[in-house]
């Protein structure tokens, strides 16, 4: 009779999940998980509630489900159930914005299989090694792993890891500078969401890449057009209860009415959005917003609050290892103490500035400027360094006497074979 009662919730709560109702289905799934008696069916149920907990921003509660797969992988005994259980505690660690053990489960993934390269989640493991690097701010090794994700998922045509995988890079490309190049991967990935079916739950990812693009938008000066389509996505997520897209469009509009001069509305917006960031788990995010509200603070002269707010972002920054956002929170405080006729303070922003314009690798390996700090095309090597697209073609030119050879990349000095010039 149990078992009976567990299958009609587990079917209602799988077509909860059809039609986005996701908090429904969780709930669902918790009772029939209760009756089940088999490791492997609750294994895979819990790996279920994993993942849908992560799309609605409650990592949290993710993560315990997670913990559940990994002490039944090790009832099972079997290697798939073992690498399954260390990939969803890897993803729910770099949504939380633990980057460092994403990193650690998502190669535990890997080697639960006797040939790492041959695991069924290569793909899945190489987009979360790729997410949790760009949150470190190591945006090589973010390359070359969005890279073997991307050829992962074509091989098997796998077209929900190319639309993630593109999305992604899109992200990357628009964290560099390169706006261009972000929009195109972007609406690759929309491409690619029109081939599924507009009932499949995929179509979640939408409103999350129309933020994206919406982002780029607000950053190249077109805040009409950001703003329509972040108000598109913020009503898709208040219709789903989709937390962490709602918390990016409030991070958005704030951003869009500070850029117009618009306090009044900005500030708000700052806060609810740090608010739902706090509640999720979102501390990348919350960094992003407390930078958000200094810069509001500075438009209103109050440099005080604004070094304070600077403050409390770069100590979270730090924290969490996410060395581009201390970057911009020492730059900030480097501007302000000039503002206040600090130069000791300032002179010390600056150096740890052009420290970390080093660790992260961002010089262009040809013209040995500084990437992002001015929108422009960019281009990857094969290594995972970045140059100017405008620099690239002289990496194409034969070196004297070897007509036949690439120059390699400046950065690292390996040969460059996919390089992005002919």
């Amino acid at each position: 009779m149990g078992q009976k009662l567990a299958k009609k919730e587990l079917e209602k709560g799988d077509a909860m999940f059809q039609e986005q109702r996701f908090d429904e289905a969780v709930e669902q799934w918790a009772k029939a998980l209760k009756r089940l008696q088999k490791p492997i069916d609750k294994f895979q149920v819990c790996g279920k509630m994993c993942l849908c907990l992560c799309d609605i921003g409650k990592y949290r509660e993710a993560l315990t489900y997670a913990g559940q797969q990994c002490e039944l992988a090790n009832t099972i005994q079997d290697v798939s159930c073992l690498s399954e259980a260390y990939y969803n505690l890897a993803l729910c660690n770099e949504k939380s914005c633990e980057f460092s053990k994403a990193i650690s489960y998502s190669r535990s993934s890997q080697q639960a299989y006797p040939h790492p390269a041959k695991a069924p989640l290569t793909g899945q493991i190489h987009l979360c090694l790729a997410n949790a690097f760009a949150g470190t701010s190591e945006f090589v090794k973010a390359w070359t792993n969005y890279v073997h994700a991307m050829d992962e998922a074509k091989a098997k045509d796998d077209k929900q890891l190319q639309l993630l995988t593109s999305a992604r890079m899109g992200h990357l490309f628009c964290e560099l500078g390169d706006y261009e190049s972000s929009l195109a991967y972007c609406n690759n990935a929309m491409d690619l969401l029109d081939d599924f079916r507009p009932s499949d739950p995929v179509q979640k990812l939408r409103r999350a890449i129309v933020v994206q693009m919406a982002v780029v938008h607000r950053k190249t000066g077109r805040y009409s057009e950001a703003m329509d389509s972040c108000e598109d996505a913020m009503k898709l997520a208040l219709l789903y209860a989709d937390r962490p897209v709602q918390a990016r469009c409030l991070l958005l509009f704030a951003d869009i009415h500070r850029k117009r001069n618009d306090i009044e509305r900005s500030s708000p917006r700052y806060e609810s959005a740090y608010s739902i960031m706090s509640e999720i788990g979102d501390r990348l995010g919350q960094v992003e917003v407390l930078g958000g509200m200094a810069k509001t603070a500075v438009c209103q002269r109050q440099f005080e609050k604004a070094i304070e707010l600077n403050e409390k972002g770069m100590d979270l920054a730090t924290r969490i290892g996410n060395k581009l956002e201390m970057l911009r929170c020492h730059a900030r405080l480097q501007f302000l103490s000039d503002a206040t006729k600090d130069d000791k303070r300032s002179h010390r922003h600056s150096r740890v500035v052009q420290q970390l314009v080093r660790e992260m690798d961002l010089y262009c390996g040809v013209c040995d400027e500084v990437l992002g700090q001015n929108p422009e095309r960019l281009e990857p090597l094969s290594c995972g360094h970045f140059t100017h697209a405008r620099c690239a073609v002289h990496l194409s030119r034969s070196t004297l006497g070897r007509s036949s050879k690439r120059r390699p990349c400046p950065a690292c000095r390996h040969n460059s074979s996919l390089n992005p010039v002919t």
